[in-house]
């Protein structure tokens, strides 16, 4: 295991990136923190402190929010049961990791409901407005398949469980004691 900074922010966004944020990148797989800033609410027992896992080599990051959403969801239950999973690019050096969104996500639910897709509409607003070039998402929708097939359905046909999800190389990673470093604060 390495500590890393990463920096993070949106494909194409104007705005400084995020960071640096405490990282430790273990092989094709990284793990940051940040805290959100008070403007959230976090699920009982749970702090603002949101871990995001990022499998290098699919280009893919992950989390399990750690605020509760207004929208959409059940007010009465205990905690989340939903991991957000996002396309992103990235780039990294030996000390620092860059991690961009590239606007397509999925929802993969723990508790037997299906995934669901989202913002492959502003993938596609984004390659038409010349906001994301052509090699950038074909990259990113390839990797993108490799994502799904190898952690959610790996055969042809979906079946009652995750091929691979959440990812079993991310177990070392989320055994770590928080924080993994400093504490930084996202804008609010």
């Amino acid at each position: 295991m390495e500590q890393v900074e990463v920096w993070r922010g949106a494909h194409g966004d104007p705005r400084p990136l995020f960071g640096p944020l405490p990282g430790i990148r273990l092989g094709d797989t990284l793990a940051y923190e940040f805290q959100l800033p008070d403007s959230f609410t976090p699920w009982p027992g749970r702090t603002l402190l949101e871990r995001v896992f990022v499998l290098l080599d699919l280009g893919v990051s992950m989390s399990i929010p750690a605020w509760r959403s207004n929208l959409g969801t059940d007010q009465t239950q205990d905690g989340p049961t939903t991991w957000y999973v996002d396309l992103v690019h990235v780039s990294a050096t030996r000390d620092s990791v860059t991690v961009r969104d590239l606007y397509a996500d999925v929802l993969v639910p723990t508790d037997g409901r299906h995934q669901r897709m989202l913002d492959l509409d502003e993938f596609a607003d984004a390659i038409e407005a010349g906001q994301l070039d052509i090699a950038t998402a074909v990259d990113g929708l390839r990797r993108w398949q490799r994502f799904l097939d190898q952690h959610l359905h790996a055969a042809r046909d979906p079946s009652e469980t995750w091929t691979d999800f959440p990812p079993q190389r991310l177990r070392d990673l989320a055994a770590l004691p928080s924080p993994l470093g400093p504490i930084v604060t996202a804008p609010g």
